[in-house]
This record gives C-alpha cells, structure tokens and sequence, in this order.
C-alpha cells in the first residue's frame, strides 16, 4: 500500500537524491549532516519511503486519505454478471455520457479496466444470465426475503448512520447557525435524534438496527493537527500554492487556502466518512444503510444566518461519476465494486418508496439538482444519481436522505417548537414535531418497500 498522501508528484528515478557539492555554506552543512536537524529528519524520512515503497505506489492516482486499491479483490465477481447487464449499469447510472471511456474498454466477453498508469484488470463476463455467478456480497437482498406482512424488516439488518458530527464540533464542521437567542441548529445533533426515534420503530417492525454513530462527535480517533501533511498535500494538488499556515476566519476570502481549514476539512468530511465505511462493511455488514441529513440553502453569517422560504426533499442513490471522479483510481475502483455487488436496484426502489413516504407526510417538494453531478433516477422525482463518498464507500445500498431545509423560515419555526407532543398548528397544517416525521416518513417507507419487495 502506498502511504504518501499524494504519490502522483513523485517521479522514481535512480539519480533522484545526489549528494550535496560545491559552495554550501556552514549552516546548511550542519543541517545536512546533524542528525537532529528537521532537513536531515526530512531527507532520511524521504529515503526511507524510496526504498520501502513498491515503485507501482507511485503509479497511483488516490484521493485524499485513500488507500490504493486492491483490484485482486475484484477477481471474486469474474463471470458474475452479463455483457449486456454491466454495460446497461455503467452507461446508465455509473458512468453516464461515456465518462468511463478512458478507463473501460469493453470487449464481447470481458471489460479491460485500467488500474492505475502502468497496469490493468482483466474482469470476464458470464456467457448468459443462466450462467451467471453467484455474487460475493455480505448483504442480503430484499426480494431474496421470505414474505411476512406483519414484520416487514424481520431478517434484515440496518444500520443507521446519523450525518455529521454535532455537539461540539457543529461549528468547524460549519452545520451551526443560531438566531439572536434562539436554539442554535445543529445537524449533526439533529440528524442523531432522529437516529434515536427511528431506530426502536424499526425494531417493532422486526428490523435488526445499529447505530453507526450513537453519540454527538467523530467515530474517527484521528484529529485534524494530525493531518496537515496530508492538508498541504491536498491544496497543492488542487493548485494552491500560496497556502495559509495560520487559522482563518469563516469570512476570510482565502480561507480556502488554509492548510489548518484543510486539515479541518478532511477530518471532518474524509476521515470521518472512511472510519464510517469500516463500521459499516467490516462489523456491522448490513443489508442497508439510512444516511439521515438534512439540507440547507446559504446562510451567509452563521451568527447572522439568512432564512430563506424554499424547504424541500430529495434522496440520493450512487451513481453519476464524472470523468475527472472516475481519474481517481481508488473512486475507479469503489465505483466497479458497488455496479457488480448491484446495490443499485435496490438503492432505487427503496429511495423511491421512502421518498414517496416522506412526501405525503411532510409535504415537501422534490428538489432539484442545476448541476452537472447529479441525474436524475426513477419516476418520483425525489430521487437523484450522485456520487458521494458515503454511499460510495458502503458496500451495501445505502439510502441517503436530505430532508428539510435547515435555514427555511418552516423549519426554523417547527425546530425551535422543540420535541413537543401530538399535533401543532404550523401555517394551517395540524403537525408533530419535527423529528418524529422524518423518523414517521423513514420507516412507513422501508416497511411498504419491504412487504413489496418479499413476496
């Protein structure tokens, strides 16, 4: 594995490090020659990686935090699926538009697939649907389910994984507003309450549940002084070359490029998300993931936030990569493993049903998308293709929820009610509170699913 943060930058070559000659002056010969000084730690630091490191590591193209993949795992969906299914998957939800091109080439009974620059995985397809493989996934799916009406979710296991982290972090990870004296809204907090009401309803519905997240803060021990390497590393291969070394403001124009922000950044949002994915595929092994969020317009100020009078829905299925994602070999990778477990059948039905559900009860509108890095899947409109590190990550069907909008003039009002009980007048409309729907919305979803999907 390679463990450089960024191994594209490096080139391998024999003459790389020279010895130092001619005109150094007598500091920088005690820093090259004083083994306690940083430029010597740095140099036999640097060595040591050139001589321990294969020299295929730094034919990889990874993400930030990213491991290299090992595409030796793929070779346990040989001949799993069809020609005609995997093209089928890959040109209309994983790779729409040819964006796979550069990297798939498809044959009549296989597809040549780059790993990285220097090698190629060889994946061969089943002769016919008859002759197919069994596929090697830990999750079970629903339509594989005996029918029972009366426990709809009995057998399946869930895990819930309540977005963001709350509590004391909601301000780095910028999910805080606050109003004058108001509650101050925090989602990551949100997200888990909900995570708390809806996992006993999906119990007495015979549901096997676990919370990914079960308490305010990261599930990562890592924290973000430990990941400046990395953050400078991630700037400069974004372009940024005149980087911050100190904290910044929240409305420092350059902030962005902040190495300490950065490193913020990438606890929060990757380390977080990978630690995540662990749980999920490595000890909890669910059958499907419930990524609980909710959405937000721009609110400027955090401490002068701006309400805005849009509140809507959608939910998100894995799919839509880019050419530029698809350039990533790891995403490359994560990408061919969720086509060929087919999690997106079921990421789709189910996304669908919960969003219908959610929809009656709440009332929202489909929002919808005026980029380029979703699409638009199935007949509800609620449900969109996009790829996210989360649903990518979890090898299982994940559906990923944003509801509400956290800064709307609605949602500000019913969250500041609090968790009150029955029905309250919000504009004419008899409502409870707000977390009980969304946790409402959720599970009469994943029940009418399930009863459809098991008989």
């Amino acid at each position: 594995m390679c463990g450089l943060p960024q191994p594209t930058r490096f080139s391998f070559r024999r003459n790389a490090v020279r010895p130092v000659r001619r005109h150094v002056s007598a500091q920088r010969r005690h820093d090259l020659t004083n083994a306690d000084s940083p430029i010597r730690r740095f140099a036999d630091t640097f060595l040591l990686l050139l001589v321990l490191l294969p020299v295929g590591c730094f034919a990889q193209r990874l993400t930030p935090l990213s491991k290299a993949p090992d595409w030796g795992q793929l070779n346990g969906f040989q001949e799993t699926i069809t020609h005609d299914e995997f093209i089928d998957l890959l040109s209309s939800v994983y790779a729409p538009d040819g964006a796979g091109a550069q990297w798939i080439t498809l044959e009549p009974t296989r597809a040549l697939i780059r790993e990285n620059a220097s090698n190629q995985f060889v994946l061969r397809f089943a002769p016919s649907a008859e002759a197919t493989k069994p596929i090697p996934r830990y999750w079970t799916p629903a339509e594989s389910l005996k029918p029972n009406n009366e426990l709809p979710l009995s057998d399946v296991k869930i895990a819930i994984d309540p977005g963001h982290l709350g509590g004391a972090w909601a301000r780095m990870e910028e999910r805080w507003f606050q109003i004058e004296n108001s509650i101050p809204v925090t989602e990551g907090d949100m997200t888990l309450r909900v995570a708390q009401i809806l996992a006993p309803r999906l119990q007495s519905l015979g549901a096997q549940v676990t919370l990914v997240r079960s308490a305010p803060g990261p599930v990562t021990t890592i924290r973000p002084e430990e990941l400046k390497v990395q953050a400078e590393a991630s700037l400069r291969d974004r372009g940024i070359t005149d980087m911050l070394r100190s904290d910044s403001r929240p409305d420092d124009p350059n902030r962005e490029g902040s190495i300490p922000w950065e490193a913020e950044r990438l606890f929060y949002r990757v380390d977080e998300i990978h630690a995540r994915a662990k749980i999920v595929n490595e000890k909890i092994k669910p059958d499907l993931v419930l990524c609980l969020h909710f959405n937000a317009e721009p609110w400027g100020d955090p401490a002068h936030p701006v309400l805005v009078s849009v509140n809507h829905l959608h939910l998100l299925a894995n799919g839509a990569y880019s050419p530029s994602e698809l350039g990533f070999d790891d995403e490359r990778f994560t990408m061919l493993v969720k086509l060929l477990t087919r999690t997106y059948a079921q990421e789709l039905s189910c996304s669908e049903s919960v969003a219908r559900s959610m929809a009656r009860i709440t009332g929202l509108p489909p929002y919808r998308y005026s980029t380029s890095n979703a699409k638009s899947v199935g007949e509800s409109g609620y449900v969109w293709a996009r790829n996210l590190l989360a649903n990518r990550l979890y090898q299982c069907p994940v559906i990923f929820i944003e509801a509400y909008v956290m800064n709307s003039q609605e949602f500000f009002a019913r969250f500041q009610a609090g968790e009150y009980e029955g029905l309250r007048n919000f504009e004419g409309v008899m409502r409870p509170n707000v977390f009980e729907e969304y946790a409402e919305g959720v599970a009469d979803g994943l029940a009418a699913y399930f009863r459809a999907a098991r008989r």
